[in-house]
């Protein structure tokens, strides 16, 4: 038996927001890392926290990476850009609910 969908909103408790996001980024940094290892992907993860603390991970160099990805997006129209964008975001959203 599977766990239930939780219902996403603000975690209205200060220590408990603060709680879940360690443990959420922990789990987010790991999964970056298993993409990047088991798929052979060049990944890129930044995380800022709600205090503007910044957390990276990147399996190559970050600016390495970051001018690929401007590159690539430079290429693309601005509704193109935006659609592929939308794209990304929603395939990482699958990945996150199924895992």
């Amino acid at each position: 038996m599977g766990r239930g969908r939780v219902e996403l909103k603000r975690i209205e408790n200060p220590t408990s927001r603060q709680v879940t996001f360690s443990k959420r980024r922990n789990g987010l940094l790991k999964k970056a890392f298993e993409l990047s290892v088991l798929c052979d992907a060049e990944v890129c993860l930044l995380i800022f926290s709600p205090t503007g603390k910044a957390y990276q991970f990147a399996s190559h160099e970050v600016d390495r990476t970051i001018a690929r990805y401007r590159r690539e997006v430079g290429l693309i129209g601005l509704n193109d850009q935006h659609s592929r964008s939308s794209e990304v975001i929603h395939q990482y959203y699958i990945l996150y609910i199924y895992t």
